[in-house]
């Protein structure tokens, strides 16, 4: 067994033994698109294990757009009984056979690296697909649709504001290309409680802010995967502004739990942040990463300020409220340290 696996088997040994009524999934089928997607893929894993631990006999379908790729990103339990990928476009009406207790929205592009080149691509899996998919929810008689969104749909909050709670919103500019990925997530939203309100599909909002931990990408352009690349990979850091936006940066096993938390307990028809209320600018987690976790590698940051940016909404801030999520039992367990430490672990 590798270090992915074993970290993974870590994890989700430590998500089955928070206190959630685990049997309720019980004989439940499961339809998550984005199978591949970092946490999609992390989720799928988690429910395999969940079965072959608890005995829950959970059906889970994964969509994908390239099963090719998807042998290779599920190779170790390819063979389960209980997982079945299809290729499955959609951004098409969904005819699928079956029926599916629970559907969880996760397909969507969120690199920075596509915002200028493909925002088409970025905007239609969060408008189109999720009305294909809210059309097919609402034949089935399910018990949660689950949709992704993202905490960066709150748009421009003044600083002092926040952390703010899920109701508090701010602009967001829809003639600046670079809001592509965020306005299609409201606009997903919106969609989603017009489903509920008019056809009374059972649906959920779940907002993650960053969210990183074995399996993360690491070339989608963004800060803190850049850095974990560069500590695998035994590379000095390099920082192209001054670091000084502060973000938020949640383990993905305490994502997970704050995700069955709220599909477990939290209402229908609601939305709930689920992220990291510690603040770290994006200097102090370079200077965590190469002074404190790391320290051994020898590592130093470096500046390169001509280097281009991918185009990207440059909040200074982004701390969201938790209070909703926690009022449900949920808590943060993992720190920034043994988060990424377990993170470039993974990879090693």
């Amino acid at each position: 067994m590798d270090n992915f696996e074993k970290i993974l088997k870590d994890d989700f040994n430590f998500i089955l033994s928070t206190h959630l009524p685990w049997t309720d999934l019980k004989n439940k089928k499961i339809l998550i698109t984005g199978a591949t997607g970092f946490i999609a893929s992390y989720l799928i894993r988690f429910l395999v294990a969940a079965n072959i631990k608890l005995h829950l006999n959970i059906s889970i379908t994964g969509t994908v757009r390239n099963l090719n790729i998807a042998k290779i990103k599920f190779k170790s339990i390819l063979e389960s009984k209980f997982l079945d990928l299809r290729v499955i476009n959609i951004l098409e009406p969904i005819k699928i056979n079956s029926h599916y207790d629970f559907i969880i929205h996760m397909a969507s592009i969120a690199t920075p690296k596509l915002f200028e080149s493909n925002p088409i691509g970025v905007i239609l899996p969060n408008t189109l697909g999720t009305i294909n998919l809210l059309d097919f929810a609402s034949t089935q008689n399910i018990d949660r649709f689950v949709f992704f969104s993202t905490t960066g749909v709150n748009g421009f909050v003044e600083d002092n504001l926040r952390p703010i709670s899920e109701d508090v919103y701010g602009g967001l500019d829809p003639n600046k290309i670079e809001n592509c990925y965020l306005e299609s997530k409201r606009m997903g939203e919106n969609l989603c409680i017009a489903w509920n309100h008019q056809k009374n599909v059972p649906i959920q909002i779940v907002r993650p802010a960053i969210t990183y931990g074995p399996g993360v990408q690491l070339d989608d352009g963004r800060a803190y995967a850049d850095f974990i690349k560069n500590i695998v990979n035994s590379e000095n850091i390099m920082l192209h502004s001054k670091g000084d936006a502060i973000r938020n940066f949640c383990y993905v096993a305490d994502f997970l739990t704050g995700l069955f938390y709220t599909i477990f307990h939290g209402n229908i028809g609601d939305t709930y942040n689920i992220s990291s209320e510690k603040e770290y600018s994006i200097l102090k987690l370079a200077e965590i990463l190469t002074k404190d976790v790391f320290s051994e590698k020898s590592l130093s940051i470096e500046y390169d300020f001509k280097n281009n940016d991918f185009l990207r909404v440059n909040y200074t801030r982004t701390t969201v409220s938790t209070k909703k999520l926690r009022l449900l039992g949920w808590e943060e367990k993992f720190s920034i340290q043994e988060g990424m430490k377990r993170t470039v672990e993974s990879y090693l």
